[in-house]
C-alpha cells in the first residue's frame, strides 16, 4: 500500500466516516475507495446485459422498426453532442420519443 500525502475536505471524510462506521482517516478513505471502485464495477456490469438485452431486441425487431430506432438513436447521438451528458441526453430523448409513439399507435 502506498503512503500519499493529501488534503481532504474534513466535512466530506466526516460523513463518509459516520456512514461507512468506521474510526481512522485512513479506514475511511480506503473503504470511500473500495465502494466506488465495486460501484463502478457494478455499473459496467449493468450497462453489459443491457447492451446484450438491446441486442436481443433490435434482432427481434421488424425492418421498419430498426429504421425508427436507428433514427432515434441517431437523435439520441447528436443531442448528446450538444448537452454533454449521457443522462441528460437520454432524458430529452426519451420525452421526444414519448410524444412521438402513441400518433403511431392510433
Amino acid at each position: 500500500m502506498a503512503n500519499t500525502l493529501i488534503d481532504l475536505d474534513d466535512e466530506a471524510l466526516e460523513q463518509a466516516r459516520a456512514y461507512y462506521g468506521t474510526t481512522t482517516k485512513k479506514d475511511t478513505v480506503n473503504r470511500a475507495l473500495q465502494d466506488a471502485a465495486a460501484r463502478q464495477r457494478d455499473r459496467r456490469h449493468a450497462f453489459g446485459e443491457h447492451l446484450e438485452q438491446a441486442f436481443a431486441e433490435y434482432a427481434a425487431m421488424a425492418p421498419e422498426e430498426r429504421e425508427d430506432y436507428e433514427r432515434h438513436l441517431g437523435a439520441a447521438s447528436r443531442m448528446l453532442e450538444q448537452v454533454g451528458t449521457l443522462d441528460e441526453a437520454w432524458v430529452r430523448r426519451r420525452r421526444e420519443w414519448d410524444a412521438v409513439r402513441p400518433a403511431r399507435a392510433a
